[in-house]
């Protein structure tokens, strides 16, 4: 793998164990987050683990409910 690629990955996982934590310090499940923010609990589940990129309008009301930045949620 290159080291671009391998760079581009870890930033990655940062952001998606950065949105994982804010919401697990609340005490959240990502069921209680998704239907917080409007979405499925399987949404949540992909933007976690980094296989799926939120919507700028999702990614803004996940920030908003975790009191995180924008750009610390998903990939």
């Amino acid at each position: 793998m290159a080291k671009q690629t391998k760079k581009i990955m870890s930033k990655n996982i940062i952001k998606c164990r950065t949105m994982r934590d804010a919401r697990r310090r609340l005490g959240w499940t990502q069921l209680e987050l998704a239907r917080r923010v409007g979405c499925t609990e399987s949404q949540i589940t992909k933007i976690e683990t980094g296989r799926a990129n939120p919507e700028m309008w999702l990614k803004e009301a996940i920030a908003c409910e975790l009191k995180i930045l924008t750009w610390e949620v998903g990939v």
